[in-house]
């Protein structure tokens, strides 16, 4: 059994902490973090904490990028899972379709896709995607591919283990490969590929609400500074933008680490 990395510990840490401290500042106890916060109200919104916005905005964002990512994650392991078991010309097929999707750039995909759903949703034609539910299907829809292409190489080379090679030489079927010998073997490299998945969707969604495309309400981190940037030019506006920029920072920084050691461990302990 490998050791987990300490990088991968830290990083983990990071997500974990930052999820409390939203779930315990932003949501649980939102009356007693705007009483006691030190960087005073927003100027743009009066009735606001900074520490209320930034915290309420973790959570958000946060709420995004896992939401988003275990979708993504999930419909790559489906569609590495269907193209292995396939084989031939089904295979080649479903990777050509992953290449196409994959050199298409995330943030103005996702932009376009924001605009038509929020124009249907304006028509009532939304299907009953809000703000959230949108930005997260986006988000998926983009960033499916990625995970694909990694779940079908890491299967690809899972199968050639002597185990696997001796399970099908008793007859075992794709199927029953998949789900006793590869799942077992995939799961750690499946919560490395979800955590890098965390990161690209929290920037995606926060470059898209910060310049003001998604309708996130209550608001991300992204959209929050994309609404406050103009505080920067009063003096000491620094305090309502740099706690929510700081926040994003340590978000993504938790989730980079994390991913990165947990994919090189599978490599090292080969």
């Amino acid at each position: 059994m490998s050791r987990v990395p300490p990088r991968a510990i830290f990083g983990l840490t990071l997500l974990v902490g930052l999820g409390v401290l939203s779930l315990v500042a932003g949501r649980l106890f939102p009356e007693a973090l705007a009483s006691t916060c030190p960087l005073g109200m927003d100027p743009t919104r009066p009735d606001r904490t900074v520490c209320e916005l930034a915290f309420g905005g973790l959570w958000v964002s946060l709420a995004v990028g896992l939401a988003a990512g275990a979708l993504s994650t999930f419909i790559g392991l489906a569609v590495a899972a269907v193209a292995r078991l396939s084989g031939g010309a089904v295979e080649q097929a479903l990777l050509r379709g992953v290449d196409a999707v994959f050199a298409l750039p995330d943030v103005l995909v996702v932009m376009v896709l924001q605009l038509a759903g929020q124009s249907l949703a304006d028509a009532g034609q939304g299907g009953g995607f809000g703000p959230f539910g949108l930005m997260v299907a986006s988000l998926a829809l983009v960033g499916w591919a990625g995970p694909a292409r990694m779940f079908r190489n890491r299967l690809f080379t899972l199968e050639s283990q002597e185990y696997v090679a001796a399970a099908r030489a008793l007859g075992g079927g794709g199927a029953h490969l998949l789900r006793v010998h590869l799942w077992p073997a995939l799961r750690p490299f499946a919560l490395a590929v979800f955590l890098s998945r965390l990161p690209a969707a929290i920037l995606t969604e926060s470059t898209v609400s910060f310049f003001g495309i998604a309708r996130m309400e209550p608001m991300s981190l992204g959209r929050y500074l994309g609404t406050s940037y103009a505080a920067l030019i009063y003096e000491g506006g620094g305090r309502v933008v740099l706690p929510a920029w700081a926040l994003l920072v340590l978000l993504v920084l938790g989730a980079s680490l994390a991913s990165q050691a947990l994919s090189a461990t599978p490599r090292r302990a080969a």
